[in-house]
């Protein structure tokens, strides 16, 4: 519409209707123009700011020349939404591709110049029926995502990602595998809740040996043996099985979890470690084992010993009431309402798998259960239970409280009836745990749904999760801000995995996939891996990259395979081609005084866990093979302080080192933005620039 002034006022004129037959017209007169024709013709329609013009101009859009020229007049005027709406009424060929059309170098200047401009563009360009493809969302995030995040753009970022669902669960997998925007990960991850609207579902994974109860029969003997020993000593003390091997949850070479009550010596928590120590002394005389040990400074003092028989662990503590009534609670909910069995075992193995139990600064087992307990409270599938609790050392009032606790519940008549199955269950579970728990203000309670944390804790985003009998407990103390992050991502990887596993669309050779690592894109895809790849094991000192994390863990119990390529020039380009196609390699020189006159005699190339060394001594022709790598700027090439490295190499075979990632260098700023003095004196030779500077906040 153009505009009139009248009175002093501005009018909209009402734009002149235009004929079907008009249209037609017009597009057949267009349809016989040249190339160059079109060109001249459209210069002065999109020069107007009338969108008459720019309708005229886009009836002469037909090659992509025609495409680059409309749209980066546009562009320039800031109209990216308008763009993108006149892009869509475009005939595209059937594999067209919108990566090709922006890798344009004056479409590309345009959109890099103005970040706004670009966001609102492509966000609009997403809102299409035609979903765009893997090539180009990972352009995207290339181009544009990652850089804005690099450089702190937030609003451009804030504008694109709005309601583009496709680029926010590309943006948590880069994160997730490469750590760079992880600090985005917890922000972006309601896209997760996506999972939900497409009835998405997993395999329940427990073998059958975690249904099997016939260890039950050796942790009992394993009782009473203890107990008849202890009776000799103390004649009134009772041993008692608790944790998961009272409840039947455990694995069959879990620990045995026992507590020995003792009426007559009425001590608990720090007060029982001297007890602790006397009765570790009286049972080594039975049952001697050369790595017993008293752990007089836990919470609760602990005697750690071993089955001689089965060789299984145990671990026994005194007078510890609350741990009796944790295992009774969960007794009655596992036998009350069944589905929550096979969910624990599923989430019990998959902790254990990831990591996420038995380490420094993350959850136990009992913890894990008591997620899924709280996650399936809040789903209204079990109800919240209030124990009554009291600390005499008597084990016969349990069953009684906790039954009465049950019947004052909720009612039955609240909860849900009708249950989704247990492999949508498992689905949602991760998706409440990455998703839908407020974690910065609530606490994951088995007692009530609405309580929320003390002022001391508030906006902290760290789990707080209730003990249900002793209740000023908070089991989420025992994480820091690093396992904390490590837990969440770990509930987004399986989301991400399952999403991955329900499109089957990135091309393997395009990231480093979890669900899909080690793989050719060609490859077919087993029906169980993404239960393996969910299972798949972490090392537990892999904190700030979750998916890389398997790879780490891989390399380090499958171990490395060594290899010596000496005159072999086919091996050797088959390393190389091997490389090239991961998209990533560790390399490292050595030598008599490496550097620039000190030879360089072996280089070694790593490739996943395979290490090949090349022995550039006795076949120097070797690094010819090795130049092309070593100079492909899309190759990754890691090293550890890289200065000789680079240095030998430019001036002995004229190869300059391109796209490094030099370790040194990225731990000396990981310690700076973390405020730690640097590791090593020689770092601050180090020029850090803004390019290499680590975004995982």
């Amino acid at each position: 519409m153009d505009e009139l002034t009248l009175g002093g006022e501005s009018v909209k004129k009402r734009r002149k209707c235009v004929s079907k037959a008009e249209r037609l017209a017009k597009k057949a007169l267009a349809g016989a123009l040249t190339e160059e024709q079109r060109l001249r013709q459209m210069q002065p329609l999109l020069e107007s700011n009338r969108s008459e013009d720019w309708d005229s101009a886009n009836r002469l859009v037909e090659s992509p020349a025609t495409q680059v020229l409309f749209l980066s007049s546009l562009l320039r005027k800031q109209q990216g939404r308008a763009a993108a709406h006149y892009m869509k009424r475009w005939s595209h060929p059937p594999q067209y591709e919108l990566s090709t059309l922006l890798k344009t170098p004056a479409l590309l200047a345009i959109l890099n110049a103005d970040a706004s401009t670009a966001a609102t563009f492509l966000n609009t360009c997403a809102d299409n029926p035609v979903p765009l493809s893997s090539q180009s969302l990972y352009f995207i995030l290339h181009q544009f995502v990652l850089p804005w995040i690099a450089n702190e753009l937030d609003a451009p970022l804030q504008t694109l990602l709005h309601n583009f669902s496709p680029l926010k669960w590309l943006l948590l997998e880069h994160a997730l595998v490469t750590g760079q925007g992880r600090h985005l990960v917890n922000q972006y991850a309601y896209v997760c809740q996506e999972l939900k609207r497409t009835s998405s579902s997993l395999t329940p994974w427990w073998p059958s040996e975690l249904t099997d109860v016939s260890t039950a029969d050796t942790r009992e003997r394993i009782r009473h043996t203890m107990e008849a020993a202890l009776q000799r000593a103390w004649p009134d003390a009772s041993v008692h099985l608790f944790g998961s091997s009272k409840t039947n949850l455990c694995q069959p070479n879990d620990d045995v979890d026992l507590c020995v009550l003792v009426p007559s010596c009425d001590v608990r928590g720090a007060d029982s470690a001297d007890l602790a120590a006397d009765m570790h002394g009286h049972l080594a005389l039975y049952f001697p084992a050369p790595d017993a040990v008293v752990v007089r400074h836990a919470r609760i003092p602990v005697i750690k010993t071993r089955d001689a028989d089965s060789h299984l662990r145990v671990d026994l503590c005194v007078n510890n009431m609350a741990a009796l009534w944790n295992t009774a609670l969960l007794e009655a909910y596992l036998a009350r309402f069944p589905v929550l069995r096979p969910l624990c075992q599923c989430i019990r193995l998959w902790a254990k798998a990831r990591a996420l139990v038995g380490t420094s600064h993350m959850l136990s087992s009992y913890s894990m259960v008591l997620l899924v307990i709280h996650w399936l409270q809040s789903r209204r599938v079990v109800p919240f239970v209030d124990v009554a609790y009291t600390d005499a050392l008597d084990v016969s009032a349990i069953h009684g409280a906790i039954a009465r606790a049950f019947d004052d519940a909720v009612p039955p008549s609240a909860l849900q009836t009708q249950l989704p199955p247990v492999s949508e269950l498992l689905v949602d579970f991760f998706v409440f745990w990455a998703s839908d728990f407020p974690y910065a203000t609530a606490i994951a309670s088995l007692r009530r749904h609405d309580l929320t944390k003390p002022k001391t804790c508030h906006n902290q985003p760290l789990l707080y999760l209730e003990d249900p009998i002793e209740t000023g407990r908070n089991l989420g103390s025992y994480l820091n801000r690093d396992s904390q992050r490590v837990l969440r991502n770990e509930m987004v990887r399986v989301c991400v995995l399952v999403r991955q596993w329900q499109q089957l669309q990135p091309s393997p050779s395009l990231l480093l996939h979890s669900v899909s690592f080690g793989t050719s894109a060609e490859s077919q895809y087993d029906p169980d891996a993404l239960t393996a790849c969910i299972l798949r094991r972490r090392a537990p000192h892999s904190q700030c990259f979750t998916m890389t994390g398997d790879v780490v863990f891989r390399e380090r119990t499958h171990g490395l395979h060594i290899s010596t390529i000496t005159s072999d020039e086919t091996e050797a380009r088959r390393v190389v081609a091997s490389a090239v196609r991961l998209g990533v390699v560790g390399v490292d020189c050595e030598g008599v005084a490496l550097g620039r006159h000190g030879p360089i005699c072996l280089v070694a190339v790593a490739v996943g866990c395979h290490v090949s060394l090349f022995d550039i001594y006795t076949n120097p022709a070797l690094m010819d093979v090795l130049k092309p790598l070593l100079e492909d700027p899309t190759t990754l090439k890691v090293l550890h302080d890289c200065r000789k490295d680079s240095d030998a190499l430019y001036h002995q075979f004229g190869i300059a080192l391109t796209n490094v990632f030099d370790t040194q260098v990225g731990h000396a700023e990981r310690q700076r933005q973390r405020g730690l003095k640097k590791a090593k004196q020689g770092a601050k030779y180090m020029q850090v620039s803004q390019q290499t500077k680590l975004k995982g906040r």
